[in-house]
């Protein structure tokens, strides 16, 4: 007993030291775009997240929670500006990165290093990767195209894994609503369940387990869709640095500088098709 009293002080006083480091990271960088209740919202969600998290001094160990639409990789989808909410995704990972990464601030700063492309060789290896996942994974891209119900696939690993806004774990299931202002996701408003008793939602996993598995087996981060048919396939990224092919594209192939859909501006861009492109956002 007395052990554990211990660990959970322990616990404890860790929890209310990382939320005063936050605090004060929040207060002296909000962005402009942040009112009042915008700023409330994300320190709820700060909260959440220091709650869940447990606290470790160890460098890096939460590096894959920060990676495209996982745990830490908090989108503002209801701010109105692209240019707003790519500010925030490096806001965010400024925020969060300084109190989950455990790193100094020249190797934080040198993060979304390890994503960034610009010459030939490396292009050209990404996009044979992108046409080896593409070519294996038919026949589940035109399935995940097909499913009303499935908008986002992300997986750290087999048994940790997101779909839509649900988080899964072989115990427990953590579904996020938006947030009312800035549309935070995730979010400090959410539902949990077990998986024995959210038959809706393990139906969608095993929707989506073919296409978990070939992600897998590419080391694809991420998958998202833009609209209707269009599908935005993530290999990798932090922050707003992404790189990866949107296929079943409808339109002209996007300039440098124009906007993803979820506000990233697009830093290389390379048609592959006429329904396809390979790109890289910064």
């Amino acid at each position: 007993m007395l052990r554990q009293a211990a660990r959970i002080m322990k616990q404890t006083a860790l929890t209310v030291c990382l939320l005063m480091l936050i605090s004060g990271s929040v207060s002296a960088n909000t962005p402009a775009y942040f009112t009042d209740a915008i700023d409330k919202e994300y320190r709820a969600l700060l909260q959440h997240m220091a709650d869940t998290l447990p606290a470790t001094d160890q460098p890096l160990v939460y590096l894959s929670s920060f990676t495209p639409f996982s745990l830490l990789d908090i989108h503002a989808t209801k701010l109105s500006s692209a240019k707003d909410r790519e500010a925030f995704t490096n806001f965010n990972l400024g925020v969060l990165g300084r109190q989950f990464l455990n790193i100094d601030k020249k190797t934080h700063s040198r993060l979304p290093n390890l994503f960034i492309c610009k010459n030939k060789a490396c292009t050209d290896k990404r996009i044979n990767a992108i046409r080896q996942f593409l070519d294996a994974a038919s026949a589940e891209l035109d399935a995940f195209a097909d499913n009303s119900a499935l908008f986002i696939v992300q997986q750290t690993s087999a048994q940790v894994y997101r779909v839509n806004n649900t988080f899964y774990s072989p115990t427990q299931l953590i579904t996020y609503s938006p947030s009312h202002h800035a549309g935070f996701v995730p979010s400090a408003t959410y539902t949990l369940s077990e998986p024995q008793q959210s038959p809706g939602l393990m139906r969608l996993a095993s929707d989506s387990a073919a296409l978990r598995q070939r992600m897998a087996t590419y080391s694809v981060a991420a998958i998202t869709k833009v609209h209707d048919k269009s599908i935005n396939v993530i290999f990798g990224g932090i922050s707003d640095n992404h790189w990866g092919v949107v296929i079943n594209y409808n339109g002209a192939t996007p300039e440098h500088g124009a906007n993803n859909h979820i506000g990233l501006s697009y830093d290389v861009v390379r048609e592959l098709s006429e329904t396809r492109f390979y790109y890289q956002t910064n």
